[in-house]
């Protein structure tokens, strides 16, 4: 859903008093998902102080610089209390979390009451590229409003290209060249992990007295776990666009538009080696692979599992 579509899905259910008290907005929290945010908030409150985040009545919180999270602290201070207060104009009241993903566990609890229990009037939008890490009883919870189209996130190079090089490999097939394809992603994930500490690394170092805390231990493991949480999710959907490519080609013909248009010829002859309940079982592996990570099972028996599973469309036929 593009900007324009969204925002009237949302203006026109304020027009006609039925709202959601929250808005899950799924996108690039500084880019389209903000601008969603702020055009919402000038339909509430007018152009004024909302660009410049001054209104009185409209309460925004964002990770503290060092620490990268949302704390509970914060939490309260910034949103849950000011959002208990009669709004100060007698009309809307709004609370924005930009990246809502980064709220920690006791944070997200305190602002889960706050959710289930909105006063009257009251608006919250949740700003977020990473939605599977906020808590599935706050996304129930809320409206979700996706911006981010099915198949935009996957990794950056050089890991893209990697990944896809062992799932076009023809030699991915029969025991020892799943396997060999499983270790192969091991190694990339195990790069993820590195590249995770580096940047969580920069980050912390390169900012300023302003707000926040120095990063503990066990926040900046938290921190690295949690970037490399997105890799890995960027990964599973890499695989993803790669396994729904050869489905689509197997089930619609050959000159669908594609996800990894450059490998078209090869996903050609791939889909013509399966079955169709092949494909489509392939798309589930990739999801199970999925949910096995969310579980935090040991990541190499979840690959060895997962190219076990999937039929690369290699085999003779």
């Amino acid at each position: 859903m593009d900007v324009e579509s969204a925002y009237n899905l949302i203006e026109n259910a304020i027009s006609a008093g039925r709202p959601a008290h929250g808005y899950l907005i799924v996108g690039d929290v500084r880019g389209d998902a903000l601008e969603l945010a702020e055009r919402v908030l000038v339909l509430l409150f007018g152009p004024e102080h909302v660009k410049d985040h001054a209104h009185p009545d409209i309460h925004w919180l964002a990770p503290e610089l060092k620490s990268r999270v949302i704390s509970v602290e914060s939490m309260h201070e910034r949103l849950v209390d000011p959002m208990s207060q009669t709004a100060f104009s007698g009309g809307w009241k709004a609370g924005v979390v930009i990246a809502a993903d980064r709220m920690k566990k006791e944070s997200a609890n305190a602002f889960l009451k706050t959710l289930e229990e909105p006063t009257p009037q009251t608006i919250f939008l949740l700003l977020t590229s990473c939605p599977e890490q906020i808590l599935p009883t706050i996304i129930s919870r809320c409206q979700r409003i996706d911006l981010m189209q099915p198949g935009e996130r996957r990794l950056a190079e050089p890991w893209l290209s990697r990944v896809l090089t062992v799932l076009s490999d023809p030699a991915a097939h029969g025991v020892v060249g799943k396997a060999a394809a499983a270790m192969r992603f091991a190694g990339i994930l195990e790069e993820l992990k590195e590249k995770a500490e580096e940047l969580v690394n920069e980050e912390t170092a390169d900012e300023d007295d302003g707000p926040g805390e120095e990063s503990t231990k066990e926040q900046f493991s938290a921190l690295v776990s949690s970037r490399y949480r997105e890799f890995r999710t960027d990964f599973a959907l890499t695989a993803d666009s790669w396994f729904r490519d050869i489905a689509v080609v197997r089930t619609a013909g050959s000159d669908v538009p594609l996800r990894n248009p450059d490998y078209r010829a090869i996903l050609v002859d791939r889909a013509s080696r399966i079955t169709k309940a092949q494909a489509f079982r392939n798309v589930e592996a990739v999801e199970e692979m999925s949910r096995a990570f969310d579980r935090n099972m040991k990541e190499d028996t979840v690959l060895f599992a997962f190219t076990d599973a999937v039929q690369f469309g290699v085999e003779v036929k």
